[in-house]
């Protein structure tokens, strides 16, 4: 059964994370509307200046960051400008600190059948369309041209994207078409992999395509997964923040949990 997870406030954080050995910690997270606002205009869509301060300073304290996204690596690496790896397209990319970037190969079957589906979306506003490696992503938050058209072929686009075996995920202000091999899911369980001492491992998210990431990370034993929420739903998470307490998190595990800091500062 799913449930809303309980919400964990800033007093409870000490607590919470002492069941946990600490042995380097791992902080995972999304990054659209988990550490930066959604924005009409994605390219603008970058975390507040606090946030962007405290993410460099738990790197510069030792602490070990990974961000996965459905964006394109390179194009969040633009708009953190971190020295993170980052996981994109849903796992499908992996763009490393040292600007190295690997992507998974995909069948030319497949490729084929993601460029038929493509033209679909021809008479759809062009920055609504967002065409990456993994699949294409449909955008319409304040753009009501493009909610009513897809409101009017959406039948037509979901039959014809599951013919073409994709993936169909509903996010906040959108839909993606995705190929099936790729989830943010499987990129947590690749990860985890190659840090098994790691403990605990957090992953943060606010929106559905987190969901099977959640799951995944809570397949370890020292796995914790974190709904960060404006309004509360249910999640395979097994704890949630509220977006406006991301900061005062990062701060925490700034101080409490980065190597540098660990054990530094009783807030």
């Amino acid at each position: 059964m799913v449930l809303k997870p309980p919400r964990l406030t800033p007093e409870e954080y000490v607590h919470f994370f002492s069941a946990y050995d600490r042995v380097s910690p791992l902080l995972i997270s999304d990054y659209d509307g988990t550490l930066a606002p959604f924005r009409k205009e994605r390219e603008k869509a970058v975390p507040g200046a606090q946030t962007q301060d405290l993410l460099g300073a738990i790197c510069d304290a030792g602490g070990e960051v990974i961000l996965v996204s459905g964006r394109c690596a390179e194009e969040v690496r633009q708009l953190v400008s971190l020295p993170v790896e980052i996981w994109g397209c849903h796992g499908m990319e992996r763009l490393g600190p040292d600007g190295l970037l690997e992507r998974a190969e995909v069948s030319p079957e497949a490729l084929s059948k993601m460029n038929e589906f493509s033209w679909l979306f021809g008479d759809f506003p062009n920055r609504s369309v967002e065409v990456k490696y993994s699949g294409i992503a449909l955008h319409w938050r304040e753009n009501r041209e493009t909610a009513d058209r897809y409101a009017e072929f959406s039948r037509d686009i979901t039959n014809a994207a599951t013919e073409a075996g994709l993936r169909i995920l509903p996010f906040d202000g959108g839909i993606e078409f995705m190929m099936p091999d790729f989830s943010k899911g499987n990129a947590l369980r690749r990860i985890c992999s190659e840090h098994p001492y790691s403990s605990p491992i957090c992953y943060m998210g606010d929106d559905m395509t987190d969901e099977d990431a959640f799951v995944a990370v809570r397949e370890r034993e020292a796995g914790v997964a974190i709904l960060v929420f404006s309004k509360l739903r249910e999640s395979h998470a097994n704890v949630s923040i509220h977006n406006s307490e991301v900061n005062t998190f990062l701060e925490f595990w700034l101080h409490r949990m980065a190597k540098k800091g660990n054990g530094t500062d009783e807030r």
